[in-house]
Formats: structure tokens, sequence, C-alpha cells
């Protein structure tokens, strides 16, 4: 879940102990997790994998269900008052392995190993900004060949043509360097801050559905603030994620987006060989049903793997060939 053209800096996120509901999970997948040729050259071992690329691990912030972000993006929690975020000082990386922010030494790193990005997504930009985004998916078979590889598919929201943020209900797989799926929401970056909530542990064919919904929105105020929601249908597990809108109008909607790190062969993506969103829908500030014109996007330089996105009014599929 990359966000598009911005900088993150800090990375929220390693999951302690969860309620009797959840089951426990590992800390974020770090670099060192990859196999040796996929790992992007320049990044440290230690760097976690996030959606938003290459971290320092130690600029890691647990955000619980309940607490909220403020529009100065610390963390206000249940009776306990407001937590601060300090800034991670140390260099972040891209998708693609590049250096954002140079160290001491100003070394620059070199291009990825292996494929690490958005592959295929749909999407539909100049639409009126959004009050919510719902969509349904299940959770596909897991990957024939684990080679420490992460993948990532959600629908989300962005705001153009100033990107600050994107709002993301997310699918992962090995995010958490366990090879096992997971759902969580995320928010980055605001200030070069990347925020995720709980996760949750999900299996190959538990029903998801994913929901981003505002408070307060009008058509020229953007909504105060958001919940982005993962629920398991199946199970009834469910975690949401509380953000301000910081000051957004969500004019860009993504139907549904596969994004991997570190994967140099098709047998490293899900066996099913495709992930359908479905009832794909999204609300106007009045509450109405908006009927996006989708676009779709496959990326250049993954493995050929026969991608193909279908994008119709409430539904994107996206396949290739395992």
């Amino acid at each position: 879940m990359k966000l598009h053209r911005r900088v993150c800096i800090v990375l929220i996120a390693a999951l302690a102990a969860f309620g009797a509901a959840r089951a426990e999970v590992a800390p974020l997948a770090r670099v060192g997790n990859l196999a040796a040729s996929a790992r992007p050259a320049g990044v440290p071992l230690d760097y976690v994998i996030t959606p938003a690329g290459f971290f320092h691990a130690a600029c890691v912030v647990q955000l619980e269900d309940g607490e909220q972000l403020t529009p100065e993006g610390d963390v206000l929690r249940r009776e306990q008052g407001l937590r601060k975020v300090a800034a991670c000082r140390h260099a972040s990386y891209d998708l693609r392995g590049q250096r954002r922010v140079a160290d001491a030494q100003g070394i620059e790193a070199r291009p990825a190993a292996a494929f690490s990005g958005w592959i295929a997504d749909s999407q539909s930009t100049g639409a009126p900004p959004a009050s919510q985004m719902v969509a349904d998916w299940v959770v596909p078979a897991s990957p024939a060949s684990a080679a420490g590889q992460t993948l990532y598919f959600f629908p989300g929201l962005e705001a153009t043509p100033n990107v600050v943020t994107i709002l993301q209900p997310v699918l992962g797989w090995n995010s958490y360097g366990n090879s096992t799926w997971t759902v969580a929401n995320w928010n980055c970056c605001k200030s070069g801050t990347v925020y995720v909530g709980n996760a949750i542990t999900v299996h190959p064919g538990d029903q998801i559905h994913g929901a981003m919904a505002g408070t307060s929105c009008t058509r020229s105020t953007p909504c105060g603030s958001w919940a982005i929601t993962s629920t398991d249908v199946t199970t009834g597990q469910t975690t949401t994620l509380k953000t301000s809108s910081w000051g957004q109008l969500f004019n860009w909607y993504f139907g549904g987006v596969m994004e991997v790190y570190g994967v140099s062969a098709c047998a490293q993506l899900p066996a099913s060989g495709s992930i359908t969103f479905t009832n794909v829908k999204v609300y106007d500030t009045a509450g109405a049903i908006v009927t996006p014109t989708w676009r779709s996007s496959i990326a250049s330089g993954a493995p050929r793997c026969s991608y193909v996105v279908n994008a119709s009014t409430n539904q994107t599929q996206l396949t290739f060939t395992p």
C-alpha cells in the first residue's frame, strides 16, 4: 500500500498482545526476512517492510483500537490523554529501495534486486469528494512459494492534486514475517508519519469487509475525521483506526490494488491466481452513491505473470498467473 508522491518517515506498529478474540501477531517483517536475491540493495536488513516503503525498526509506535489520531499527528488515548509522536530521524527507503533521506555518509541506494511496488490497480480521479467507501473481498490462497516476500491488497482513498495521506483497509500476506494473512488499517504519511492499527489474523476463504467512513462532511468542507475499519465477516473479528482528515477532500478512489515487496517469481503471488473486490461503493458528501469511471493500471518491470485488471462499477478483479 504505498502513498503516491509522499515521503513517509515514521512507522507505526509492532503489534503486541491482542484480546481473547485476536491471535498474537509477530512484529512487522524485516528486509532480512526476504530472500537474499530479493533484498533491495542498500536497505539495512533490520528495516521493516510497510505499505509505504522500508523504515528503521526503531521508528515503531503502537496504535490501539479506540485511539485516535489528532490533526497534529499525535495519538489521543482513552482516559489517558495525549500521546506525543516524535518524528523518526533515520533514513527511509521507497518501494523500489531508493533512499528518501540521505544518511550521514550520503550513500545512495541502488535499484532493488526484485520487484517492489504497486503491480495492478483500478482508480478513478476527478470524482466528487467521498464521505464513505466500502468493499468486500475474499482472502485468496497463500503463495505456493514463500521466499520472504510481502503482499498487500486493498481499496483506498486519496486527495488529488495535493496528496497528503492515503486511507487503506489492507489485507496483507507475511506482513509480520510469519507467512500468514492479516488485515489492518493504515494511514500514511502526514508529516512523514505512517500509522497502522491493530491487526487481525485471517485465513484463505474468509470474507473481508473494508470501510472508510467520514464524519461531518460537506461538499466544500473536508470530513472532520475518518474511521477505517476491517472486518473478518467469517469470524466476526474487527479492527478500526480513527484519524483526522487533515483537511483533505478525498476525491481519488482506488477500487482494488495489488502491492508487493521482494517478488521475483509468479509462484510468490497467491496460488488462487486472482482477488476480486466486490460491492465497491463510494458515497459523496450528500450520501449519494457515486458511479466512478475506473481506469486500470499495470506496472512495468514486475515479473511477467499475465496481469489483468477488470473493473466495472462495483467490482475490481485482479488476475495473474501464479
